[in-house]
């Protein structure tokens, strides 16, 4: 969609609505239990109605609630919320439902189609004339913004997801994690210092069975690291992919030998870590793929496939990944 509004010359607007989750009834009856500090402080937003409530427990203060609206961390909390944005969005704001996706509807205004997508709270819509964006704004302010203001973003920049969406070049929209990057390259121990020309070597694929494991705490880098090299392979650097493919499904059995290929696939990202993803959408508007794979390459025996697809310029989706059966 980005690709899209960038060739359409689209304007583009990002909101994150406050509290989202609030919004929501919960539908189901739901006990909690609060303890220690968390307890105390309904007292003291009101001292007469939750002070009776305050109980001990092994000597900590305890309280036990039943939820009202949808909690964050609950299991329907964000289905429940995605009800009722996209029931808002299409009964109240006339938009259709994409049946491909149910997080992204359409509608038809001043003759030209407006594209709302949503990530749970945070949402992007995109249309040719930024007034029928700043209504929607209204829209959805006046829906959401009562207990506190929606956080908009206009102009050709926005903060989305972790990522730097990037319009300011016409018919080009660039996807920029610099500061991502930069968290993870500070994170990384001095033993991945240095650079290196490719993300991974010829043996990437190879697994030692005598070769010593990694203890509780490198264990534990191991695993972080590669969660945020996932997160980034997947919003803006596709040129991971292959490496962190591997990286994922040794997390929970990392060795010496996993840690060195982490080590290299950091060392790239430092020596090109001022890489970010470009997509443009060509003249012919045609989308085309790109599939292959490697034969037997696991120590399973299974292979592994590679796709990408393009719009005109640069991948807005591509996978790298282990067949599931031989």
């Amino acid at each position: 969609t980005a690709a899209i509004n960038a060739h359409e010359g689209r304007k583009v607007v990002t909101v994150d609505i406050p509290g989202a989750f609030m919004h929501c009834d919960i539908d189901e009856e739901i006990f909690i239990k609060l303890d220690g500090a968390m307890a105390q402080l309904l007292t003291k937003v009101d001292h007469d109605k939750y002070t009776p409530y305050l109980k001990q427990e092994n000597g900590k203060p305890v309280m036990y609630v039943r939820l009202l609206k949808a909690l964050y961390g609950t299991l329907q909390a964000a289905l429940l919320f995605w009800e009722e944005l996209s029931g808002y969005l299409t009964n109240e704001l006339g938009f259709t439902t994409n049946p491909y996706d149910t997080c992204v509807v359409n509608k038809m205004i001043n003759g030209r189609q407006c594209t709302a997508l949503w990530h749970v709270d945070d949402i992007k819509i995109s249309h040719h004339d930024q007034s029928v964006l700043d209504e929607i704004v209204d829209q959805l302010s006046g829906r959401y913004g009562k207990e506190a203001p929606l956080t908009v973003t206009r102009g050709p920049i926005h903060e989305y997801l972790g990522m730097t969406i990037d319009y300011s070049e016409k018919g080009k929209v660039k996807f920029i994690m610099t500061d991502y990057i930069e968290g993870i390259l500070d994170e990384a121990p001095c033993d991945m210092d240095g650079t290196a020309i490719t993300p991974a070597g010829n043996n990437l694929f190879s697994v030692n069975p005598d070769a010593e494991p990694l203890d509780d705490e490198k264990s534990e880098i191991f695993h972080r690291l590669t969660a945020k090299l996932l997160y980034l392979c997947k919003r803006s650097r596709p040129d991971f992919q292959t490496v962190v493919s591997y990286l994922t499904t040794r997390v929970t059995k990392s060795d010496v030998d996993d840690w060195k290929k982490l080590g290299r696939a950091i060392k790239y990202l430092r020596a090109e870590k001022h890489r970010w993803l470009t997509l443009e959408v060509g003249d012919d508007l045609c989308i085309k793929w790109w599939v292959d794979a490697s034969f037997a390459v696991h120590p399973d025996m299974r292979s592994h496939t590679g796709a990408t697809m393009s719009l005109g310029k640069g991948s807005p989706i591509s996978f790298s990944r282990k067949q599931k059966i031989n």
